[in-house]
């Protein structure tokens, strides 16, 4: 079979299939959500961490369908303050994670030296008597 190199062809929009609402893009989240594995206690610490007061019932009826009761509109400046937040919590558990791993492996060194000028790790003090 002869097969088209596609990254030749031009590129093409695809055709609009629903009409974009910026106050009610929920479809949008929740395939976010999806796709980079966000879920709604996650977006609803990071909040907590910007300041910003959510409590979890809202933050779960931004991925629910606008058929249920449970439904609340996101407006595309929501979701950009949300996406922004994750991103940071994310941003900031790494670089916790890093230091923490930073600390656990020059603590060793640290105790060997410690050990080293103490005469090889021999106890200096007087025994104790029962």
């Amino acid at each position: 079979m002869n097969e088209p190199d596609l990254s030749r062809l031009p590129y093409r929009r695809p055709p609009m299939t629903r009409g974009i609402d910026p106050q009610r893009i929920n479809w949008l989240w929740r395939l976010i959500c999806e796709l980079g594995s966000v879920d709604s206690r996650e977006v609803m610490e990071a909040l907590h961490a910007a300041q910003v007061p959510v409590d979890l019932r809202r933050v779960d009826s931004w991925t629910v369908s606008d058929r249920e009761a449970s439904f609340f509109p996101i407006t595309l400046a929501e979701m950009e303050r949300n996406l922004r937040c994750v991103l940071a919590l994310r941003h900031a558990r790494s670089e916790a994670s890093k230091e923490l791993q930073r600390a656990v492996a020059v603590a060793p060194a640290a105790a060997a030296e410690d050990d080293g000028a103490t005469g090889g790790g021999e106890d200096d003090s007087a025994p104790l008597e029962w």
